[in-house]
């Protein structure tokens, strides 16, 4: 009987927390819309900025085309990683390096430069690859923001766990930490800006932080999000070699 009342308790509190939200997974798929434009195929440009302390910032431009649950990245610059590409078909992902014929599968997980992974850089939303849950509601900097848990659906997924926290008078994402298998905190993101793309709000900043090393962050900068008719030969692992 006390088991009882305790579980009760608990699912009371829940229920109070949440009630008159929409489900998590409609708050999920909309802040979605400000990372892609859903079904559309679509192109990007991308620039990583790394810094580290005492060291140099780190700079590479990306040229980012998707369609449906495939996206191909290609490297433009700087000179030495000029030519690479990477093609993120379902939920494998494979890396082309010039002047080889080597494609060689790589994981989502693998850091790409400085604090973005490979996955962060290739796959344009969460709703595929995580299960939301809905914990309450939490005042975020003086903005009242939904917090959710998501959680993996598959080992190869990038995370094994995301808290995010969303907008809840937008939409738009807030604040994300990302969690390894293990429980270790691996980034804080932070979703600093948005520009109107295609006649919509899309995300124009992100700010990845290290919660180990002081000092230590990557910022991603999202420009020219344009509709396009992409070709399925375009997303075809054995054409890499023709990119």
């Amino acid at each position: 009987m006390k088991k009882y009342f305790v579980l009760l308790t608990y699912v009371l509190l829940t229920t109070t927390a949440v009630f008159g939200a929409p489900a998590a997974k409609e708050i999920l798929q909309k802040a979605d819309t400000f990372r892609g434009l859903g079904n559309q195929s679509f192109s990007f440009d991308l620039t990583i900025v790394s810094y580290n302390p005492n060291k140099k910032p780190s700079k590479n431009r990306l040229e980012v085309s998707v369609k449906s649950e495939k996206s191909l990245v290609k490297f433009i610059s700087p000179k030495r990683v000029k030519g690479r590409a990477m093609l993120f078909e379902g939920r494998n992902l494979w890396l082309k390096i010039p002047r080889t014929r080597k494609i060689i599968r790589i994981s989502p997980a693998q850091r790409l430069m400085g604090e973005a992974s490979n996955g962060d850089v290739a796959a344009t939303n969460f709703s595929r690859d995580y299960q939301p849950s809905l914990l309450g509601e939490e005042v975020m900097e003086g903005k009242t923001c939904y917090h959710l848990i998501l959680t993996a659906v598959d080992r190869r997924v990038t995370y094994h766990k995301i808290e995010y926290w969303v907008e809840k008078k937008t939409g738009k994402p807030f604040k994300s930490s990302h969690y390894a298998v293990s429980g270790k905190l691996l980034k804080v993101v932070f979703y600093k800006s948005f520009q109107t793309f295609e006649g919509g709000e899309k995300i124009s900043k992100l700010l990845l932080v290290n919660p180990l090393i002081k000092g230590k962050y990557t910022w991603m900068i999202y420009k020219n999000y344009q509709k396009k008719k992409l070709t399925d030969n375009l997303f075809r692992k054995e054409n890499l070699n023709r990119i």
